[in-house]
């Protein structure tokens, strides 16, 4: 049987942005196998597994917006929950030990969104596509003033602006299993500028983790999109609320 966290044509439920959400799930139970299979510490597997359970209540929040005018959105509704349930019986059973990590792993999300991209999403997204207004709201989001000389989507802030000190962060790449260091330069609501000691490639998976003063930590799952030497650009893919918060925060005391 192929693995579901190999991604293929016939995943696809002909919709660009839920197709995309679950190629980033896939990215995500890919990692944490990867981890499991690896050996890595339990710390490192909790964070893939926070990120995951996240991103899942994200994307599920989305499939519910298209689907909000469907005759069947209560049951779709259902079955998110009941998928939450099960994704947290796991974390829980994954915690206390209670099963063989490398063959339940496996096992469990074979099944888990494999199912449920057949069951529940293939019959409804070929025809719930660009009738529920979403695409168009996402549109808009993209859209920028080509007259601005800002041409960024999120503006950034230095961190020299945030605090005197440099930010250090350790930085775990979970695509290729290794651990490593960076300094954060700067960060926004879309991600960071991190100089790293060492190289990563476009679309590596990273799990940062730091300290800023006694009051706020960030532990957030990024994904590598520029590298130039040292120098890398890094997107959330599913940033927390006290990160959001606190990037938040600063707009309004920094400016």
């Amino acid at each position: 049987m192929q693995s579901i966290t190999n991604w293929d044509p016939r995943k696809k439920v002909g919709n660009d942005i839920i197709d995309n959400k679950h190629k980033e799930l896939f990215d995500l139970i890919k990692d944490f196998k990867n981890a499991v299979w690896a050996g890595e510490s339990m710390s490192i597997k909790e964070i893939l597994l926070g990120v995951l359970l996240d991103y899942s209540f994200q994307h599920f929040e989305t499939e519910e917006e298209y689907l909000k005018e469907s005759a069947d959105y209560t049951k779709h509704c259902l079955e998110h929950y009941i998928l939450i349930k099960k994704l947290n019986t796991f974390i829980i059973d994954f915690r206390k030990n209670r099963t063989d990590e490398k063959i339940v792993t496996s096992y469990f999300f074979e099944n888990w969104l494999k199912s449920h991209i057949e069951r529940y999403n293939h019959p409804y997204f070929p025809i719930e596509t660009e009738d529920m207004g979403l695409i168009n709201k996402y549109r808009k989001i993209d859209k920028f003033n080509p007259d601005s000389s800002d041409r960024r989507r999120y503006k950034r802030i230095s961190c020299k602006e945030v605090v005197n000190e440099t930010i250090k962060t350790d930085c775990y790449n979970a695509t290729h299993l290794r651990n490593g260091k960076a300094t954060i330069i700067n960060m926004s609501y879309g991600g960071l500028l991190l100089n790293c000691a060492s190289h990563h490639d476009i679309n590596d998976l990273l799990i940062i983790n730091f300290k800023i003063g006694s009051n706020f930590s960030m532990t957030e799952k990024v994904r590598v999109k520029k590298a130039d030497n040292e120098m890398h650009g890094v997107e959330f893919i599913a940033p927390s609320e006290s990160t959001i918060d606190f990037i938040t925060s600063l707009y309004g005391s920094v400016h």
